[in-house]
């Protein structure tokens, strides 16, 4: 998972992607409280209802696109480890959930059901079981994507099934000339 931990590529298990979740929700909690605490002296002794603007400066404009690219990469992996096109998920998601954002001011109760669509999507990246890789899935991938990675050596020799010699078992030719059968209802030759 490391070896490519900026791309969007890969596969991300359950265990992987909840780790990685936790340690970037720490990383991203760390660089606020680091933030804050610059600003401090500019709360302490200025007006407390208003935060100053450096610090949302440096919030919008760099703890929450590296949260953004990493949070969205994790995500990609983890959906394609689950036999998820992340291609239509991620987007899907993030079109639902504008769309209710926008409607729920003139519908009641649709911030409710947002907040429950985006919870069962996080359960679904947590719990959902990972995807079989092989023949027949959708995405045939392996860790090793980066241009940089040697293809894994893979051997394709076939398997032995039996210790029994293979017999090849030919049908017998046509035979040469077969007269038509004469009888009733058929022309003879």
């Amino acid at each position: 998972m490391l070896h490519n931990i900026l791309g969007f590529g890969g596969r991300m298990g359950r265990l992987e992607y909840f780790m990685a979740s936790l340690a970037l929700g720490f990383f991203v909690m760390l660089l606020v409280f680091a933030l804050m605490m610059g600003f401090m002296p500019d709360l302490r002794h200025g007006d407390r209802e208003h935060m100053p603007p450096g610090l949302m400066i440096l919030l919008l404009g760099v703890v929450m696109p590296i949260w953004l690219w990493f949070a969205l990469a994790f995500q990609a992996k983890r959906y394609r480890d689950m036999g998820w096109n992340p291609l239509y998920v991620i987007p899907g998601s993030i079109a639902v959930v504008t769309i209710l954002t926008l409607l729920s001011p003139f519908v009641h109760g649709l911030a409710g059901f947002g907040l429950l669509l985006n919870f069962g999507l996080t359960l679904c990246l947590w719990f959902w079981p990972s995807a079989p890789t092989g023949t027949g899935d959708w995405y045939g991938g392996s860790y090793h994507e980066g241009p940089l990675d040697p293809e894994p050596v893979i051997d394709r020799a076939p398997a032995l099934t039996s210790r029994r010699p293979a017999t090849v078992r030919t049908p017998p030719p046509p035979p040469a000339f077969t007269p038509a059968p004469s009888g009733f209802g058929r022309r003879g030759l």
